[in-house]
């Protein structure tokens, strides 16, 4: 049995008031098992996210970033401790349950854009709207207008094949906030693209969020991190340094 060593405790971060709080985490760990061996992904992991946060999280590769972005929201499930969303530990709920609250309270945007190719964008974007139960008029109203929002009005009708690497995103971070979550999780969203590309990526997501999206962003990009209001950094399964970022112009 791999040994679990406990979490730091000098950070600079404060536990967020339960008022203001959108995720808490307490003493989380995840196991990966081959066989007989065993390695310790997180290492009871303590978090307090408030409403309205841009965390970007960094660290080496295989430090856990992914595996704590996929546990937190759910994706994935753990070995220890617990994962409450506005106070509803997700872990706990029946499977069905957990993946409708997903869908209500969580957008998701990856590297790779996973759009349905042999669908339109709007189709794309009006797809998880229709899962979760929204009427068809309604699923396209919002599907047009979330792309018209991220300046992408013009491309309802094209698929995923006739747009850039850029626009792919975009329709992809439409198709996260369509559905108005309360959190959006983004698992490096610039890593396919080039600088110009990246940059436009994050001035949309920056503004988002200055609108009171909620975002926690994984990334190895220093630029992009440096986007956030708040800078996670994880080693060895563990977060060791949780600061507050200062204001970009």
């Amino acid at each position: 049995m791999a040994v679990v060593l406990e979490q730091p405790a000098s950070l600079d971060a404060q536990p967020a008031p339960p008022a203001t709080r959108v995720l808490r985490a307490e003493g989380v760990r995840k196991v990966y098992r081959s066989g007989a061996d065993e390695v310790d992904a997180l290492r009871g992991v303590d978090l307090d996210v408030r409403a309205g946060e841009f965390v970007a999280v960094m660290g080496p590769s295989g430090s856990g970033k992914t595996t704590l972005l996929n546990c937190f929201s759910g994706l994935d499930s753990i070995d220890g401790g617990r994962v409450l969303i506005e106070g509803r530990s997700i872990h706990e709920l029946p499977d069905a349950e957990r993946t409708k609250h997903r869908a209500a309270a969580m957008g998701f945007v990856f590297q790779a854009f996973n759009l349905i190719l042999v669908f339109t964008t709007v189709e794309n974007v009006e797809l998880p709207l229709l899962l979760a139960g929204t009427k068809e008029a309604e699923a396209r109203r919002r599907a047009e207008e979330t792309l018209a929002r991220v300046g992408l009005g013009h491309r309802f009708r094209h698929r995923p094949t006739e747009l850039s690497g850029g626009e792919q995103q975009r329709v992809a971070i439409a198709r996260a906030v369509a559905g108005r979550p309360r959190i959006v999780w983004a698992d490096e969203p610039t890593g396919n693209l080039d600088s110009e590309m990246a940059g436009s990526v994050m001035d949309l997501l920056s503004e988002l969020h200055e609108e009171g999206l909620t975002l926690i962003l994984v990334t190895h990009d220093n630029t992009v991190a440096a986007r956030g209001t708040r800078l996670i950094t994880v080693r060895d399964g563990r977060i060791v340094e949780d600061v507050a970022l200062p204001a970009t112009v």
